[in-house]
């Protein structure tokens, strides 16, 4: 999505679809439940599915409108048709739904939860697309995204570029720690010229490492890519990361061995 829907407005319509259609019959159907984080989330992918169905339900009362303003004209006043009858009783049923949901909805978001949810994701997204906040205070907005679903394109290319704009590994592995499971080959040219920099200067920022490490496993096809693992996975001090390294290209070290330094892979 390109932009943050709001909210409590689709949860609403999608309430207001299911109690038109399903609770006029007499047979009460369940809400989904908004007070844990997981049914928030998935609240989130049924939006559009609820808005396309709104919008149906809305023509529907429109054309029922259009036609009993025909039949009342062509119909005797004194003498009723069965079909104005009936159309009249389903815009009854129409209007007892919404009323219906007017009590439903006080009953639903009495504690703000959807409410604050979307106040949330609205600043979150407005704290990550400031440019005069700190990165780690932009890179912490990924996780109120991420866990309700709106850690879209715009997002990740926001984030993509905070890599390049900053020197700092420890900012860098904040980076590809938030774009952990976003495949990002546009970042592979820069993660290996900052490995390459880290272990020319004695296998500096660890947390680095294991990041950049993460980052380059979709990319594990790639020769350069694999030569670097292996060097990692052959030199690297810490034995967490040169295992770590050498299981995405099959090559497992022994943990409590240090190999034997290796020359650098080549400049590309």
């Amino acid at each position: 999505m390109n932009r943050l829907l709001p909210i409590i407005s689709v949860f609403l319509a999608a309430a207001a679809f299911l109690v038109v259609v399903f609770g006029l019959g007499g047979k009460s159907q369940p809400l989904p439940t908004v007070g844990s984080e997981s049914s928030i989330s998935s609240l989130a992918a049924q939006i559009e599915d609820y808005r396309k169905d709104l919008e149906a339900l809305k023509d529907s009362h429109h054309l029922l409108e259009e036609r009993l303003a025909t039949a009342e004209k062509t119909g005797s006043p004194a003498n009723e048709s069965p079909e104005i009858v009936r159309l009249r009783q389903r815009i009854n049923e129409l209007e007892a739904g919404q009323a219906q949901l007017t009590q439903l909805t006080r009953d639903i978001d009495k504690n703000g939860v959807i409410s604050g949810l979307e106040k949330e994701l609205l600043k979150a997204n407005s704290i990550l697309m400031d440019t005069n906040q700190p990165v780690a205070t932009r890179l912490r907005q990924t996780e109120t995204l991420k866990r309700s679903g709106h850690f879209d394109e715009r997002a990740v290319k926001v984030v993509t570029d905070l890599y390049g704009q900053t020197g700092n590994y420890m900012e860098k592995a904040g980076v590809l720690n938030a774009l952990s499971g976003v495949l990002v080959p546009e970042l592979r040219d820069q993660i290996l010229d900052d490995l390459s920099a880290v272990v020319k200067a004695g296998y500096t920022d660890p947390r680095f490492r294991y990041t950049a490490i993460g980052a380059l496993e979709p990319m594990v096809k790639d020769p350069e890519v694999q030569l670097w693992l292996g060097h990692l996975a052959q030199n690297d001090p810490e034995p967490k990361l040169a295992e770590r390294a050498g299981q995405l290209i099959g090559t497992v070290p022994p943990a409590t061995t240090t190999p034997p330094a290796a020359p650098l892979p080549g400049k590309r």
